[in-house]
């Protein structure tokens, strides 16, 4: 190092793998020193984004961060790098069905909720935080107020209705903002999947506590459908299904934390197996049936539910263990940014089936089901995951940690 450099960017925690949720802070040891990151790989300077507080592993996890740190009248410090992965959180689900399935494996996080928290300064005002993932929440659906969320009436309407309601959060309190924050919006599809328990039957959200008066209905996402824009992403909390929408009456949950990134990261390991950067998760790359070459060539092969347990936990594959992928791990392969289906990474995962893949979560509104993910067209009316028998046959690629 020069004498007259800033030191370089320290991460903290060190870059790497992460089964246990944790904030990732930036600092130089030259006092007064300005940090400045991207997010995308790029070469940071100082026309770059200011670091000025710590973020959730689980909204930057697959992402090349890098940093360098500078003060006036010294040289730039030496660009600093880190990527961080983060395994998905839990389903919810702890009944076990079948050996090797979502609750026998147990894989994941667990939700962390503080709250309800009256704001110090507008008391009136009630978050709810998630350790594990960042995630800021106005605690009351759009439309109820109150500690219960049990004031005034529930709003119901499109999608930009919904929306608008979550930014006009920002010109509360004389313009200070709701809670005194001005960054609220509608939250993304990944956000609000993070509220969903795959263990209830009915009243799908993890945490009614956290979220009091939760209603059992379909709630809007942000995330758009490139393929058609008129419709729109939904969660229905009544058994945790998801769809695609246009006009429907439906409500809303607003955030004000900033948005998870959602780059697919993924190392094709040329072994038949593909790394994500995101999660630290290991894929099967082709669908059973498949030939295990560089394009995955031949017809893939649908089975039931129970012979998809039985395929996963038996695959010899690299040196991995494998298993069915739960509800959580799978749907974080959906790509909604994807024109084409199968709605997947298809240089990651080529010859990809467009159609239902199992998952190992049983669906607890009629246990003869199973959960499965989608991954075929996305034309209106669509689904992104939903229950259904498990005799039929589905449709199957595996993981391993």
């Amino acid at each position: 190092m020069k004498l007259n450099q800033v030191f370089l960017p320290v991460f903290s925690p060190p870059p790497g793998a992460y089964t246990e949720p944790a904030f990732i802070s930036i600092s130089s040891f030259t006092p007064g020193a300005i940090i400045y990151i991207t997010t995308d790989g790029s070469l940071p300077t100082t026309d770059a984004t200011p670091y000025t507080s710590p973020s959730s592993i689980w909204r930057l996890s697959g992402q090349r961060i890098r940093a360098v740190a500078t003060k006036p009248g010294m040289e730039n410090s030496p660009v600093a790098e880190a990527m961080y992965s983060l395994i998905p959180l839990k389903t919810g689900q702890t009944t076990v069905y079948a050996s090797g399935d979502d609750a026998s494996v147990g894989s994941g996080i667990s939700t962390n909720y503080s709250g309800p928290n009256p704001d110090p300064t507008y008391p009136n005002d009630y978050t709810t935080f998630d350790q594990s993932t960042g995630i800021l929440w106005k605690t009351c659906t759009e439309g109820l107020s109150g500690p219960t969320c049990a004031m005034n009436a529930v709003l119901a309407g499109n999608i930009t209705t919904i929306s608008t309601s979550c930014t006009n959060l920002n010109s509360l309190n004389s313009g200070n903002g709701y809670a005194g924050l001005k960054t609220w919006r509608l939250s993304t599809m990944k956000e609000l999947l993070t509220t969903n328990d795959a263990g209830k039957a009915l009243a799908t959200i993890i945490n009614p506590s956290a979220f009091p008066g939760n209603v059992s209905y379909a709630y809007w996402a942000s995330t758009p459908n490139l393929n058609n824009v008129t419709n729109s992403w939904y969660l229905d909390y009544t058994r945790g299904d998801s769809y695609l929408q246009n006009t429907n009456v439906y409500h809303g949950r607003c955030v004000a934390s900033p948005a998870p990134f959602e780059t697919p990261s993924f190392t094709d390991n040329g072994d038949g197996t593909i790394k994500d950067q995101t999660t630290g998760l290991t894929w099967q790359k082709c669908s059973l049936g498949q030939n295990n070459d560089a394009t995955c060539s031949g017809a893939s092969n649908s089975v039931v539910w129970g012979s998809a347990l039985t395929y996963c936990n038996s695959l010899s594959l690299g040196t991995k263990t494998w298993r069915l992928p739960n509800r959580n791990e799978l749907v974080g392969l959906f790509h909604f940014a994807s024109l084409t289906a199968p709605m997947i990474d298809q240089s990651m995962f080529p010859n990809t089936t467009s159609n239902f893949y199992w998952t190992s979560t049983t669906y607890a509104d009629n246990t003869l089901n199973a959960w499965y993910v989608n991954f075929n067209s996305p034309a209106a009316p669509f689904n992104l995951y939903d229950g259904i028998n498990k005799g039929t046959s589905l449709f199957v690629r595996c993981v391993a940690n």
